[in-house]
């Protein structure tokens, strides 16, 4: 049964999904739609490999999949450390939330002792790591002697210990900009200890609403370091029967008034991408006070509070995302756009070589790694889609309807 004690319909022995409705932060528990698939992938990254990288635009769910994730890991008795950077700017400032997240009776009272210990450490960072006042700066200088303490403790763990870092791209950012000088060895020197953590079996995964790729290439920064990690993506709902289970888990959740077939296949036809957070707001505003707005209303209500809201919320992301490109200041920068309009124009996807054939009628010759530097960015950032077909053949298309309608909106065209 159900928390509200309902059964589906049509299997009366299947408990009928039910999703409260919630437009704002992340969700879990009762407010986040199951997506089995996506479960199993994020299990497999995290706990059968080095770990996950998952970059992508904001809204669309990527903190209540990494929440979930993390809620399975602890169930399962791993010990996970969920730390948001956003704001921080410095490699002292993330070991310090780490050390304290850490069981001191246990891997944390390890690592604290044999830093304030050590003779090798100056005694500004030894004191800031018991919080004793210290000097971060020293921190960041003493970073490769003290990450060396939590290697030796993870060698000595009792069970698993996961990592989990939302906004780690700005947080590498915020390092960069503060420290023009010494900022790239920094962060180079970071990702290199992330990746040691990693060997030592400290299992992870970065997230954020930007790429690491195009901030590699626009500091050249060392990019191999995240090799070991698996790309994770959250795309929209997989197609009209996933999306129909979210929108009825919503009404069974809502116990909404007056909500037809109707309604539901006008929600699903209007909204742009089936991302939850979407639905959710598109639900919402078609069922303010849990009682559903005339039929007849719907396209009215799309057309003035839903699609501006999508416009504030998502398309002003891509614009921002095009509008970066311009800084990194390489040979990426100039075929970027480029890229973007070759896919995000055709009616089918497109295939590597003919996006390398459409570029150099346009741009030129185009080095291969730069290329496929590009492709990541674009990937990252919420642009394109890409797949390998069994011949090993890369296509590439748009990752989702959002994006095409953002260039619809922003360059007034269509498809042909």
């Amino acid at each position: 049964m159900s928390d509200d004690g309902a059964c589906d319909d049509e299997n009366p022995d299947r408990p009928r999904l039910t999703v409260k409705p919630h437009y704002g932060n992340y969700v879990t528990g009762d407010r986040r739609f199951p997506r089995e698939d996506l479960e199993a992938e994020f299990d497999t990254a995290i706990m059968g490999g080095s770990g996950g990288s998952l970059f992508g635009l904001r809204r669309i769910g990527k903190s209540s999949e990494a929440a979930a994730c993390a809620q399975r890991l602890r169930k399962n008795g791993t010990k996970v450390l969920e730390i948001d950077v956003q704001g921080k700017d410095s490699e002292g400032a993330l070991l310090l939330d780490i050390i304290s997240g850490l069981p001191h009776d246990g891997l944390g009272g390890r690592v604290v002792r044999a830093i304030t210990q050590s003779k090798t450490i100056a005694e500004g960072a030894r004191l800031f790591i018991e919080g004793k006042g210290g000097d971060a700066n020293a921190v960041n200088a003493y970073f490769p002697a003290i990450s060396a303490h939590i290697q030796s403790a993870l060698r000595e763990r009792d069970g698993e210990i996961a990592l989990f870092i939302d906004e780690f791209p700005w947080l590498c950012r915020s390092i960069l900009q503060g420290d023009p000088d010494g900022g790239r060895a920094r962060v180079d020197r970071l990702l290199a200890e992330l990746r040691r953590w990693r060997a030592e079996g400290m299992r992870m995964l970065l997230t954020g609403s930007i790429g690491m790729t195009g901030l590699c290439r626009e500091y050249r920064l060392d990019a191999s370091h995240l090799n070991d990690l698996t790309r994770l993506s959250v795309p929209p709902l997989n197609g009209p029967d996933e999306g129909r289970a979210f929108v009825e888990a919503l009404i069974a959740g809502s116990k909404v008034e007056g909500w037809s077939e109707a309604h539901t296949s006008a929600l699903l036809e209007e909204t742009v991408a089936w991302y939850p957070s979407i639905l959710q707001y598109a639900f919402q505003q078609m069922a303010p006070g849990s009682r559903a707005v005339p039929v007849q209303r719907i396209p009215e209500i799309f057309a003035t509070n839903i699609r501006p809201n999508n416009d504030g919320t998502f398309f002003e992301q891509f614009d921002k995302r095009i509008h970066l490109y311009g800084a990194i200041n390489d040979a990426s920068s100039r075929i970027l756009p480029e890229l973007c309009e070759c896919v995000l124009s055709a009616d089918a996807p497109v295939t590597r070589e003919a996006l390398r054939q459409q570029l150099e009628l346009k741009v030129g010759e185009v080095d291969e790694a730069v290329l496929g530097d590009a492709l990541k960015i674009l990937h990252e950032d919420g642009f394109l889609h890409p797949r390998f077909d069994a011949d090993e053949k890369q296509s590439l298309a748009p990752a989702s309807r959002l994006v095409t309608a953002w260039r619809n909106n922003r360059m007034g065209k269509a498809k042909r």
